[in-house]
């Protein structure tokens, strides 16, 4: 589908390729309209196209830039656990063996033959960041921490490293597991404590000089710096929207939420070199897109809001904002610039609960924040909620329904939408010690049916597809073999459901990875990724919200 790539306008400077020494093939695996649309795909694009002495070429599932021959190096993005099966797809087509063991073995055929080395395969992304452990075996080398570091870093020592032991894969291997931010799978080994269900023992280095914890790599960005949409495309989710990033991080660190912990800290891009990245896009496009896990909590978000106000040509689309940050100025400016709606993660409707998260957000906060909407005469509010948290309780949910209630009672001609999921245990997160809650369906379920009668739209997500969510974020390396199994299946429940029923010998089931509470001494399938300060924190954190929830 090479017209995709016609519908095009770049921002990004071009860079002259004279002498190019590196060829990378850059995939997400899923569509171009989806693949595009994401400022962390188009980021390492941008980060690999500045290099004046390398080639990159984009690929999706339904469109790749035209090339010949091998490339060096090969990678993916990874930003939904279900995308591993168009993973496994890409490689197949490119002719690349499925794992970095297979990878190893034709490299070592090829070197005798003389034949062009098999290209390494790289993956970064968050999932692959909280815990890469299921996919270990699709991967020669995976990127952790912030792409502004682990990219040029993987470039750089793959440059040096070639040129000090040429195609001897395993050697490069070696040397690349030495690097900050990168994680060689293949150089670690994994103990277990037994058959069947049997947790981890140990997870160790397989040689001297591997370091026993791949630290991940922050990056400090310069005053004039914001990580920004590269190339607009009519042919994109988001369709000729210039999106920019506000915020990194969440400064509430909520403790379900892996964009709070696994970006932190947090950093907010000056409002100067917002409104200049801003100011350069509209000579392309009216429709800006302020992007963050919560944009209002700038520290400056009042002067961007006035600033941006200033401009009448301007179309602007504003990712989840936080309750408590809004004000009448912000709200008025908003309104103006073309925003109808708004979404507010209240989370729950219950103040303990609330609480036990650490969501630091008030009854009275909430019901301030849609007062406000609805003075500023917005057509509209999205909640969002999760159900089956930790330590929840019946009357936690009745308080969500009774919450919502008094609020559709009081504005009436505010239309409200409830989007609610199911919780889901996150890797490097407080609440990675807590399984998923059996009763989701029917907490899902309850909301739903007394949600409607209030006439609240209620779009809840599948619990099922949670499960299996939850099966990867906390799954170790036994998984590789369902992984493929599911791949050959399809890519539906109904795959899993038979996977799962079939598992091989030594790989635990459902309920170990998804259910069960997970003891604190317990060695955790990323343990070697987080260091033992981070851990301590999050440790603190699940006990703060045990009391709370006492």
């Amino acid at each position: 589908m090479a017209q995709t790539f016609n519908t095009e306008t770049r921002l990004a400077e071009r860079i002259r390729k004279e002498d190019p020494d590196l060829f990378v093939t850059w995939y997400f695996p899923n569509t171009y309209e989806i693949g595009m649309s994401g400022l962390g795909y188009q980021l390492v694009w941008w980060l690999l196209e500045q290099d004046p002495a390398l080639v990159v070429r984009r690929g999706f599932t339904d469109a790749e830039e035209p090339w010949q021959g091998l490339c060096d190096l090969l990678g993916f993005t990874v930003s939904w656990e279900l995308d591993f099966i168009n993973i496994i797809s890409l490689l197949r087509k490119n002719d690349v063996p499925l794992t970095a063991k297979a990878r190893l073995e034709e490299s070592r055929e090829r070197e005798s033959r003389k034949d062009p080395p098999l290209p390494l395969v790289f993956g970064g992304g968050p999932v692959l960041t909280a815990n890469p452990e299921p996919f270990h075996e699709l991967f020669d080398v995976i990127l952790l921490g912030d792409a502004e570091t682990s990219v040029p870093s993987l470039v750089e020592a793959y440059r040096n490293i070639k040129k000090e032991v040429g195609g001897d894969r395993e050697q490069m291997l070696y040397l690349l597991s030495q690097v900050p931010g990168l994680y060689v799978p293949s150089q670690y080994t994994v103990e277990y404590s037994g058959q069947d269900n049997a947790p981890i023992k140990s997870i160790s280095p397989i040689r001297a000089g591997v370091p026993p914890v791949v630290q991940r790599q922050n990056f400090a960005p310069p005053s004039e710096y914001a990580t920004h949409t590269q190339i607009l495309s009519s042919a994109t989710t988001w369709s000729e929207r210039f999106l920019i990033e506000v915020v990194r991080s969440c400064p509430q660190e909520c403790r379900f939420c892996l964009a709070s912990y696994l970006t932190r800290p947090f950093r907010a891009t000056p409002v100067d070199t917002l409104m200049t990245k801003i100011e350069e896009a509209l000579k392309h496009t009216s429709r800006i897109g302020l992007l963050g896990p919560s944009v209002t909590e700038h520290p400056l978000f009042d002067e961007l809001a006035k600033r941006l106000a200033h401009r009448s040509d301007i179309d602007i689309s504003i990712a989840s904002v936080r309750a408590d940050s809004l004000n009448e100025n912000i709200l008025a400016t908003l309104k103006a610039l073309g925003q109808k709606t708004l979404t507010i993660a209240i989370e729950s409707g219950s103040e303990r609960l609330r609480t036990v998260m650490k969501k630091n957000l008030s009854e009275a906060e909430i019901f301030q924040a849609v007062e406000l909407i609805y003075q500023a005469g917005f057509e509209g509010i999205k909640f969002y909620g999760i159900a089956g948290l930790p330590h929840e309780r019946q009357e936690d949910l009745e308080q969500t329904v009774d919450l919502l209630q008094r609020l559709k009672k009081k504005y009436r001609s505010l239309r409200f939408v409830f989007g609610v999921s199911s919780f889901v245990p996150k890797a490097q997160t407080p609440f990675q010690w807590h399984g998923r809650d059996r009763q989701s369906g029917k907490k899902l379920e309850y909301l739903r049916k007394n949600l409607a009668r209030l006439g609240i739209e209620v779009r809840p997500e599948s619990h099922n597809w949670s499960d299996i969510q939850a099966l990867i974020s906390r799954g170790d390396r036994r998984l590789a073999p369902v992984l493929e199994s599911v791949s050959g299946l399809g890519e539906n429940l109904g795959a899993w459901k038979k996977a799962m029923r079939n598992l091989p010998t030594g790989v635990p089931n459902l309920d170990y990875y998804a259910f069960r509470e997970i003891p604190l001494e317990e060695v955790l399938p990323w343990q070697h990724l987080s260091d033992e300060t981070k851990s301590a924190y999050l440790k603190k954190h699940k006990s703060e919200a045990a009391l709370a929830g006492a």
